[in-house]
């Protein structure tokens, strides 16, 4: 009981606040968890991943890289454990709002914000994380962990199915809907449930596929006042 009790604590400093994910604190996760062999074992397994796939070989780093991650598990899963059953009643919102015929996205865009507001008191604890992991890692290493972390439905291969999609695109409207996918990345780095990994990614799908809407509007409009202007100069030229 009293690892348990250690590992809320901590955990619940780091949100309020009132300490940063030091070294230190990441040594203190790593002793409360030690007596609880299930948290443990889950905490070395999703670790292990990351780890993999930053390809981080020096064993003194991969110590310092383990602890930073177990003491961001720890407190990402007390979080949620407090915070899941509103968060749940706000997908669940956002889901009966974009279920309406016709179909419209804008009422599920406003609980969307809310969402991602009700985030808000996890991710200083996140960032504090990305800042102790940009101290011991190259910034091609951190964006493997982030790229590992949601690998479904994933930023690149969501990305990539859209240039495949949509063929013609502009660097800058690349750019545009690589920026936005960024974005989902970082939003599903705040859960490791999958259904929600899925959700966040879709909420930034949504705005992806209605810039791609606007831009196949603009070329219609485009080819039409083209087409307005050749028959008026045909019609001149008669």
């Amino acid at each position: 009981m009293r690892h348990l009790i250690a590992i809320g604590t901590v955990a619940g400093l780091i949100l309020a606040g009132s300490v940063h994910l030091r070294a230190a604190d990441a040594s203190a996760v790593a002793v409360a968890t030690a007596g609880d062999e299930a948290t443990q074992k889950k905490i070395d397994s999703k670790a292990k991943r990351l780890i993999d796939a930053a390809k981080i070989d020096d064993p003194a780093k991969v110590e310092k890289v383990k602890a930073i991650l177990g003491t961001w598990f720890v407190t990402m899963w007390d979080w949620h454990k407090q915070n899941d059953a509103e968060l749940a009643k706000l997908w669940s919102e956002w889901s009966k709002a974009r279920s309406v015929v016709p179909k419209d996205e804008f009422p599920g865009e406003i609980v969307a914000h809310k969402i991602d507001d009700f985030y808000s008191s996890l991710k200083p604890a996140y960032q504090s994380m990305l800042a102790q992991l940009g101290a011991e890692l190259g910034a091609e290493q951190v964006d493997a962990i982030k790229e590992t972390w949601s690998r479904s439905p994933g930023m690149t291969r969501t990305y990539n199915a859209y240039l495949e999609a949509v063929p013609d695109l502009t660097d800058e409207q690349k750019k545009v809907i690589h920026d936005r996918m960024l974005l989902a990345r970082e939003a599903a780095m705040l859960t490791d449930a999958d259904r929600e990994i899925v959700n966040l990614y879709k909420v930034h799908k949504v705005k992806v596929e209605a810039y791609i809407g606007s831009i196949e509007w603009a070329k219609l409009h485009s080819a039409y006042a083209n087409k307005e202007k050749a028959a008026e100069s045909q019609g001149k030229s008669r």
